[in-house]
């Protein structure tokens, strides 16, 4: 990519709520994190800072891919929190069920 131009990553994870509000601490949760960078080895260190920014510890990336910018999952939130990316930079959207701690 050219410097200056920036595409969009998201990430699957996991993570310990520590301060992440609305969310028990201890608890282990799915989630998206959207982020722009300029390659995938910059968006993966954005990610995980993102979620540690937003009250998650032992953040984990399980899998990540580039998405086009028109790129439409069919999902309005995931769409929402795609078209949040581009404009802000990042989103993250935190599944609601707790995981097993063995999963």
């Amino acid at each position: 990519m050219e410097q200056g131009l920036s595409g969009l990553f998201a990430f699957l994870a996991t993570g310990i709520a520590d301060t992440a509000e609305g969310r028990r601490p201890g608890a282990r949760y799915a989630m998206l994190v959207y982020v722009t960078a300029a390659d995938f080895e910059a968006a993966q260190r954005r990610a995980a800072g993102v979620a540690i920014g937003a009250g998650w510890m032992l953040v984990r990336l399980e899998k990540g891919k580039p998405i086009a910018a028109n790129e439409a999952s069919g999902d309005p939130v995931l769409d929402a929190a795609a078209q949040t990316a581009i404009e802000d930079g990042s989103a993250l959207v935190v599944y609601g069920d707790e995981l097993p701690p063995a999963a």
